[in-house]
C-alpha cells in the first residue's frame, strides 16, 4: 500500500486542498481531502495534483492495414487503445464501427487499457455516411436494430445525419427499453430536434450550429468550408440563436474541435508531432510524413484529391479563422449558458493521435476562455456522471487515477500535460460501468471520514 499526497485534488466534481490516495496492487482503497488525514504506517509519494483519468466519449478504435500486424488482426485496435493508456485516459467510448473487434478485445482482455465501451455500427438511413451503418426505415427496423446493439453489448447507440426526426424518436424510444443513451450526429434531424426527442449527446459543434438550412452553405463540402461559413454574419445570427434553443434543452454537446480542425488544415496535421506513430495503424500517415518539407508543395494535390484538404490561403484563410474564432466563442457561450459539454478525440482519425488527441481538444476549450481547472473537472467526473446517466456522484475513481508531477498551471497547454502524468491506478472494467440513474454501485469508494477502513473497495475486490 502507497499513499499519494497532492496540495491540489480533483474528484472529478471539485478541486479540494491537500488531497490523498491509498492505493493497493493498483486499485484506490480509500482517498480524502481537506485537512483529512491520510492512514498512518504506509510509504509515502508526493505529486503537485491527484485527478481521475479523463473519459473520450468519441474514439474511432479501428485500424486501416492491407496486412496481419504480429499475426494480430487486432493488433491496431490494441495500439489505439495502448496509446490512450499512455495518454492517462480512462474510458473510451468506441462511436461507430463494427462490434466484433471491440466485443473480442472486451472478451480477450485489453491489457492494462483504458476501459472499452462502444456504440457499434451508426443507425441511419439513406444515405449512408459510414460503412458500418445498419438501416432504419421505419419503426419495427428502429427497434430491431436497437434489439441488435444491445444484444451485440453496445454501451450506446449511435445515429447519423440521414434519420428524419420521426425516426429518431424511434430509435430513442427503443434503446430507452434497454437502458441505453442515443449520440446523434445532426443532419435532416437537426441537434434541437434531436434534443427534443431525447437523445443524450449530440456531436460536432459545427453542424449543431448550422441547423438544416446552413448545412448548403458548407455541410456538403469539407470541413474547412463548413468552418468557413461561420465568418458570414447573418450564419452567426442564426448559429447563436439556435445555440440559445438547445441551451434550453438537457442535452450534452461533443463539441470535436480538434477532429474539424486536423481535416481542415493540411499544415497543422502534417506538423502533428506524433504523426509516426499512427503509421502501424494507419498507414496513410506516411504520406503526409513525406510531405514535411518541400514535399508539401508536391503533396497538397495528393491531400485534396484523397483527404479532402483545401489548399486555404488569402481570404479563404481570413475566412477560416475567423469562422474558428466565432467556433471559440460559441463555445465559451454554450458553457457559460449551462450546456454540459463532453471531451472527444475522434481518433483514430487523420493526423489524430488516441488519448493524445483528447489532451488537444481540451486544450480549445481552454483557449476558448474555460478556465483549466474547469475543463479538466468536465473531462473526467463530468463526462463519466453523463456517459453512465448518473444523477449521483460515485467514487470519482472509477477511471483511474492521475498524479501530475509539478504545478498544474505550469503546462503552457492542455496538449502538453500527457508527459507530465503518471497512471496511478488503473480504470474499473467496463462491465462494472453499467448506466445507472439510481447512485452508487454496490463497493464504491467513498472518501475518508473517520479510522481508517479496510480495503480494496472496488468491483475487482478479493471477498474473503
Amino acid at each position: 500500500m502507497t499513499v499519494h499526497t497532492a496540495p491540489l485534488l480533483c474528484d472529478g466534481r471539485r478541486w479540494s486542498p491537500d488531497g490523498w490516495v491509498l492505493v493497493t496492487d493498483g486499485r484506490v482503497a480509500d482517498w480524502g481531502a481537506g485537512g483529512t488525514p491520510p492512514p498512518a504506517g504506509h510509504p509515502v509519494q508526493r505529486h503537485g495534483a491527484l485527478l481521475p483519468g479523463p473519459v473520450d466519449v468519441c474514439a474511432r478504435v479501428t485500424g486501416y492495414f492491407n496486412r496481419m500486424i504480429d499475426g494480430d488482426a487486432l493488433a491496431p485496435h490494441r495500439a489505439c487503445l495502448e496509446l490512450a493508456a499512455e495518454a492517462g485516459v480512462g474510458v473510451v467510448l468506441a462511436v461507430g464501427g463494427h462490434t466484433e473487434p471491440c466485443a473480442a478485445l472486451a472478451e480477450l482482455g485489453a491489457g492494462g487499457g483504458p476501459s472499452l465501451l462502444w456504440t457499434g455500427p451508426v443507425l441511419d438511413a439513406p444515405p449512408l455516411a459510414a460503412t458500418a451503418t445498419r438501416l432504419v426505415r421505419d419503426a419495427p427496423a428502429a427497434r430491431r436494430a436497437v434489439e441488435g446493439l444491445a444484444a451485440d453489448g453496445a454501451y450506446m447507440v449511435a445515429t447519423g445525419p440521414s434519420l428524419d426526426a420521426r425516426l429518431l424518436g424511434e430509435v430513442v424510444a427503443a434503446a430507452r427499453e434497454h437502458g441505453m443513451g442515443v449520440t446523434h450526429q445532426p443532419g435532416r434531424a437537426d441537434a434541437v430536434e434531436a434534443a427534443r426527442a431525447g437523445v443524450r449527446v449530440v456531436r460536432d459543434l459545427p453542424r449543431c450550429l448550422l441547423g438544416p438550412a446552413g448545412q448548403g452553405r458548407g455541410g456538403g463540402r469539407g470541413p474547412a468550408a463548413v468552418v468557413r461559413a461561420f465568418a458570414d454574419p447573418a450564419v452567426r445570427h442564426a448559429a447563436a440563436e439556435r445555440l440559445r434553443v438547445l441551451a434550453a434543452h438537457e442535452v450534452a454537446l461533443l463539441p470535436l474541435l480538434h477532429s474539424w480542425r486536423r481535416s481542415a488544415l493540411l499544415d497543422e496535421a502534417v506538423a502533428e508531432p506524433r504523426l509516426d506513430r499512427l503509421v502501424p495503424m494507419a498507414p496513410f500517415h506516411q504520406y503526409l510524413l513525406d510531405m514535411r518539407g518541400p514535399g508539401m508543395v508536391f503533396g497538397r494535390r495528393y491531400a485534396r484529391d484523397h483527404f479532402g484538404f483545401e489548399h486555404l490561403k488569402g481570404a479563404a484563410r481570413e475566412e477560416f479563422d475567423d469562422g474558428w474564432a466565432f467556433l471559440l466563442e460559441a463555445l465559451a457561450t454554450a458553457h457559460a449558458s449551462g450546456v454540459t459539454l463532453l471531451p472527444g478525440s475522434d481518433a483514430l482519425g487523420v493526423a489524430l493521435v488516441p488519448g493524445y488527441g483528447l489532451y488537444d481538444e481540451l486544450s480549445w476549450w481552454e483557449q476558448a476562455g474555460l478556465p483549466r481547472r474547469t475543463v479538466l473537472t468536465a473531462a473526467t467526473g463530468g463526462a463519466f456522471d453523463t456517459l453512465t446517466g448518473r444523477s449521483q456522484a460515485i467514487t470519482p475513481w472509477a477511471t483511474g487515477v492521475l498524479a501530475l508531477e509539478g504545478d498544474l498551471e505550469a503546462p503552457p497547454a492542455l496538449a502538453a500535460l500527457p508527459p507530465a502524468l503518471r497512471t496511478l491506478a488503473g480504470p474499473w472494467p467496463a462491465d462494472a460501468l453499467s448506466p445507472s440513474p439510481t447512485g452508487p454501485p454496490k463497493g464504491a469508494v467513498r472518501p475518508h471520514s473517520g479510522p481508517p477502513r479496510p480495503g480494496p473497495r472496488d468491483p475487482q475486490e478479493t471477498r474473503p
